[in-house]
């Protein structure tokens, strides 16, 4: 598992086998907890700081992520020219597992 961008969103595991995490670049992914292979991967265009978290509604599980990173983050990209005009506003994604 190799991203040429930062992890600071942190990870989170599932009971059904996943690791969801988030990149500095708008990439959320999900990998298998055994392999590490990559099962699927979005990119919502504004990075990530905060965790991955869960939940359950209706019998139906979910992961949700809130983007917009620190500025302590936004600073690090200052050193990557392809992410020096990303967008930075703060919102929530959820996804349906």
């Amino acid at each position: 598992m190799h991203n040429p961008y930062s992890n600071n969103s942190g990870a989170l595991t599932t009971a059904g086998g996943l690791v969801v995490t988030g990149y500095a670049d708008g990439t959320l992914a999900a990998y298998d907890d055994t392999t590490l292979e990559e099962l699927w991967k979005i990119n919502v265009g504004s990075g990530f700081n905060a965790p991955p978290m869960t939940f359950e509604a209706g019998g139906k599980q979910y992961v949700a992520i809130l983007t917009g990173l620190s500025r302590q983050s936004k600073n690090k990209l200052v050193l990557t020219p392809e992410l020096r005009e990303m967008r930075q506003q703060t919102m929530l994604f959820v996804f349906g597992l």
